[in-house]
């Protein structure tokens, strides 16, 4: 995954967000999983390879839930950014690390391993051995003995909000962003990672302007302040009507408190244009931010594209 994936690592290690996942996929939302019984588990593990020698294979984030100084269970958060029908092969080589390890310890536990997928396409891999095996020419009688691995695999993009909901750390910003798209209405939770949570909405969307304002929004945060996605979108918009205002003094006039807002909104539409957000998304926030009436925000939009464009706007745009 690269960057995806070093994002989705820094921003599932805080171990309120480990915790939370946990809880909102496997337990429905109890919160069974506590934060502060969480430590970190190696990632790594050793197989030995075709010719005879060791290799080493690595998971993403794992950490043990400890009960009364003892290891209790033994949780894994595994990214994806694309189908791959060889994970089931992975997952059993982890697991099967992480049980040969206990053979010669002093505590016994269960490994879970969960898969989260962050991509757009399709997911037709197998979900299990079954299904990975059927198209082997294995006897049937021969099948039940197969020890059936199982994939726990979840489309963090889809999410339905009934399992959204569920979600109490910044997690449910991402879910809720990636699920939602240009309807995305941000809400008053408040994020508490903001470096991490921004990140991971970067690597996965590519928007810059998640990342334009972080350090404000820190420095907010730093002051005591409430910093939620609301908050963000409203700082990206006095960011346009800074910009306006700019324009405006190189221009040497000011025009008021009606030009300037229209200056606003013009930086904020070449902005927009620049990040390649649709036209609904545009129009929508100039009329809920800007206060611009439905035919004002429509020529806004027109001139704004022509302008970066050079061109006429097509008729169905």
């Amino acid at each position: 995954m690269g960057q995806k994936d070093l994002a989705a690592k820094q921003f599932e290690y805080s171990a309120e967000v480990f915790a939370d996942t946990i809880n909102a996929l496997i337990f429905e939302g109890e919160q069974v999983v506590l934060a502060k019984d969480l430590q970190p588990a190696p990632t790594e593990s050793l197989y030995q390879a075709v010719n005879g020698a060791l290799r080493n294979q690595y998971n993403d984030v794992s950490k043990y839930e400890m009960r009364n100084g003892r290891i209790a269970t033994q949780y894994t958060l595994e990214n994806q950014s694309g189908p791959d029908y060889r994970i089931l092969l992975r997952k059993a080589g982890y697991e099967g690390a992480i049980y040969r390890q206990q053979y010669d310890g002093r505590d016994i536990y269960p490994a879970i391993t969960l898969v989260l997928y962050w991509g757009d396409k399709a997911w037709n891999a197998s979900h299990d051995f079954y299904r990975f095996f059927r198209r082997k020419k294995i006897h049937r009688m021969a099948r039940k003995y197969i020890d059936n691995v199982c994939l726990h695999m979840y489309s963090m993009r889809t999410l339905p909000l009934e399992i959204r909901q569920r979600f109490k750390s910044d997690m449910r910003v991402v879910v809720d962003y990636l699920a939602e798209g240009e309807q995305y209405t941000p809400t008053d939770q408040e994020i508490k990672d903001i470096d991490a949570t921004m990140g991971m909405l970067h690597a996965l969307t590519g928007e810059t302007i998640l990342l334009d304002n972080k350090k404000l929004l820190q420095e907010e945060q730093e002051r005591g302040g409430k910093v939620t996605m609301g908050y963000a979108a409203t700082m990206y918009v006095e960011r346009g009507r800074q910009e306006g205002r700019q324009e405006g003094r190189q221009e040497g006039r000011q025009r008021g408190m009606r030009e300037e807002k229209i200056r606003g909104a013009t930086a904020f539409v070449k902005e927009s244009i620049l990040q390649k957000q649709s036209k609904e998304y545009i129009k929508g926030m100039l009329q809920t931010c800007f206060q611009l009436k439905e035919e004002e925000a429509d020529t806004l939009y027109r001139e704004g594209y022509e302008r970066e464009h050079e061109a006429e706007i097509p008729a169905l745009t």
